[in-house]
């Protein structure tokens, strides 16, 4: 219940990204918001505070990465959205985040070898591997 509006925030995410090949910053804070605010009223300020610290980290370690790659290969990689929803993601769960994240770069990479596509946009395939880690990890 308390997940409600970081849920309709990161898909409405999806489909702005699916139709436009962006993460508006606006919408990108409101799920970073959203995601705080479950986080804290589900399991604590502590709690909400360390996955906040580890989505930091993440985001930061993501950002570098991309910068070095279109330093050195003088084309983007993943978009500077996708490190935008993985921030949201990693503050609601830090672990499912990252493996939502490996597993949706592959799911990505098989799309575009199937459909002969450079690139696609990462976020319909992220959030719903997200959610489905999530739910699968509640019932657990």
């Amino acid at each position: 219940m308390f997940y409600i509006p970081f849920w309709i925030c990161i898909f409405a995410g999806a489909v702005v990204d699916a139709r436009e090949r962006r993460f508006p910053n606006a919408l990108a804070a409101a799920c970073a918001v959203a995601a705080f605010a479950g986080i804290w009223l589900d399991r604590g300020v502590n709690t909400a505070l360390d996955h906040a610290g580890l989505a930091v980290i993440v985001y930061l370690v993501l950002v570098l990465t991309e910068s070095l790659w279109r330093c050195v290969r003088h084309t983007p990689g993943i978009g500077m959205g996708d490190a935008k929803a993985l921030f949201a993601l990693c503050t609601v769960d830090p672990l499912g985040g990252i493996v939502a994240f490996a597993v949706a770069l592959l799911a990505l990479a098989l799309s575009c070898l199937f459909t002969k596509s450079r690139s696609l946009p990462l976020l319909p395939f992220l959030v719903p591997i997200f959610a489905i880690i999530e739910v699968v990890g509640c019932t657990l």
